[in-house]
């Protein structure tokens, strides 16, 4: 059996990693910070997590003008504003 080590968790390294397993090897990734590597775990998908969250806020404060009405735990949608 082939045995194969890879230093560093990020994309290629887990890519590599993959492939490898699929072809049989015994692999092991040496990796301190975690799968994924800075992309994932502190640039474009914690990113893209705030991005979606503030698109979100702001739909929801302009709701109002969709006919969707909120105030803390009330809901309610204005038929008359939907059509």
């Amino acid at each position: 059996m082939t045995r194969i080590v890879i230093m560093g968790g990020g994309i290629a390294g887990y890519e590599a990693a993959l492939v490898a397993a699929q072809h049989g090897a015994d692999v092991t990734i040496v990796e301190r910070d975690g799968l994924g590597g800075a992309c994932v775990l502190y640039d474009c998908v914690p990113s893209k997590t705030f991005i979606a969250s503030a698109g979100a806020r702001s739909a929801f404060r302009n709701a109002d003008e969709l006919g969707i009405r909120t105030n803390g735990s009330e809901r309610a949608v204005g038929v008359p504003v939907v059509h």
